[in-house]
């Protein structure tokens, strides 16, 4: 729990306020350029929603890498009695933030929906942010494990955006049921409320969580065993 807190209070900052402004800011142009395309403001929420979850993925990666290549990472381990607790902290800190990202732009969709004039259903509201929170857990998961196997800013970010970005959009299709396996492809259509035909809500979650679990747990066994040179 003492990493927990000291990684929130880091987090407590003008950058990461000015980071969720941006995050909001994108939502918001979104949605008011959702009305000249005939569709509600709370469709061009969900279309920026997985661009949210991106920048936060970015977040998440940089904060960790950065860690290991300014050598912070080291007053980290000071206080601790071992290890494990250390990483899971910062984790748990940064999966809060991502969560928090998820919560503050699901209100103010509603709240700039309203003010365009389209006032939508708490829950519709409810589940696209719940949504969305779902990609920032599991994009945050993604650039967190990435940044503790990495321990280099421009490797982390180069990987996780190649991945997200280029990568899955290149395999999509040239493997059977693609579209149902490729975790951040499948994030993207959770986010959008619009599954892949032949996927179901649990087996989509799986495939968007499942994998970035197991390369956390991979990072985590890394960190645990192999010394800290930075």
């Amino acid at each position: 729990m003492r990493t927990y807190r000291a990684e929130l209070l880091r987090s407590v900052n003008r950058a990461t306020g000015a980071f969720l402004l941006l995050c909001i800011a994108l939502s918001v142009f979104s949605m008011v350029n959702a009305g000249p395309q005939h569709n509600t403001p709370l469709w061009g929420f969900r279309q920026a929603a997985i661009f949210v979850a991106t920048l936060l993925m970015g977040r998440a990666a940089t904060v960790t890498a950065g860690d290991f290549s300014t050598g912070t990472i080291r007053s980290w381990l000071i206080s601790a009695p071992s290890r494990g607790p250390v990483l899971l902290g910062k984790l748990a800190a940064t999966m809060s933030v991502a969560l928090g990202f998820a919560l503050v732009a699901g209100l103010s969709a509603y709240a700039v929906s309203s003010a365009l004039g389209t006032v939508p259903a708490v829950t519709e509201v409810a589940t696209a942010t719940a949504q969305l929170g779902f990609a920032c857990a599991t994009l945050t998961l993604f650039g967190h494990s990435i940044g503790v196997l990495a321990r280099s800013v421009p490797v982390a970010l180069t990987v996780t955006l190649a991945w997200i970005l280029p990568v899955e959009a290149v395999l999509d299709g040239r493997f059977h049921n693609s579209e149902q396996w490729l975790p951040g492809l499948v994030a993207h259509q959770i986010t959008l409320g619009q599954l892949a035909p032949g996927s179901t809500p649990p087996t989509a979650l799986t495939h968007a969580m499942l994998p970035f679990l197991v390369l956390e747990i991979a990072a985590l066994a890394q960190f645990i065993r192999s010394d800290i040179n930075s």
